[in-house]
């Protein structure tokens, strides 16, 4: 178990990404990337995208991951230079557009 997630909603999670053309990368970043969770931590998630990030994602995650609460943070937009530096330095990738 990856991140403290079985392995089918982390496969879920990246085929929904994998279905937007203009997601580039996404990262795990927080308490599951640190490996500090709790069995109901959410799971934090920073997209990077070709131009805006598509409307309904943070939807079709939500679902994708079941029981899990994702936040998605859009790279794009993203103003506080705090959070963008922590998510560069404890972030794990777990999708990239190949």
């Amino acid at each position: 178990m990856k991140f403290g997630l079985p392995e089918h909603v982390l496969q879920a999670i990246v085929r929904e990404l994998a279905k937007r053309e203009n997601v580039l990368r996404a990262v795990v970043f927080g308490s599951r990337a640190r490996g500090d969770h709790k069995y109901n931590s959410d799971i934090d998630l920073a997209v990077y995208c070709e131009g805006a990030l598509p409307p309904d994602l943070s939807l079709d995650l939500d679902e994708a991951a079941g029981i899990y609460k994702i936040d998605v943070v859009d790279m794009n937009g993203l103003e506080s230079g705090h959070l963008r530096l922590r998510i560069e330095e404890e972030g794990v990738e777990v999708y990239r557009r190949g």
